[in-house]
């Protein structure tokens, strides 16, 4: 990965913070689920570990680095990973919310506008 761990680890604890405000829960809480249904790591501590390691285990770590400025192959990679987060995300809250809603929360939750996006994956 490119950006430093200072720098992974500050994009994911913004992540996490819109998390928490857009299914509107404890930043604590926010953070467990969050890694448990974007990075499939068991719990935040576990994905602030996996984020400082080199290993390359766990492919949607790369999701850590994307931000509006990304190359398509980020965007790409999260397209592909799209439903499967949605689900997890709709099974580690409850949520009620239809997998439409879900997605395009999913996309804000790395700082990127629904438009953009959609230009990117094309």
């Amino acid at each position: 990965m490119s950006l430093s761990n200072d720098e992974l680890l500050s994009n994911v604890k913004r992540q996490a913070k819109r998390f928490s405000k857009s299914f509107h829960i404890p930043l604590r809480q926010a953070q467990k689920v969050f890694a448990m249904s974007v990075y499939q790591c068991k719990d935040w501590l576990h994905l602030r570990e996996s984020l400082k390691s080199d290993s390359l285990d766990n492919q949607l770590l790369l999701l850590a680095t994307l931000q509006p400025n990304s190359d398509a192959f980020l965007y790409k990679l999260l397209n592909e990973n799209l439903s499967n987060i949605s689900s997890r995300i709709k099974e580690n809250t409850l949520s009620d919310l239809p997998y439409i809603e879900l997605r395009k929360i999913v996309i804000n939750l790395f700082g990127i506008e629904l438009a953009d996006f959609k230009s990117k994956i094309k």
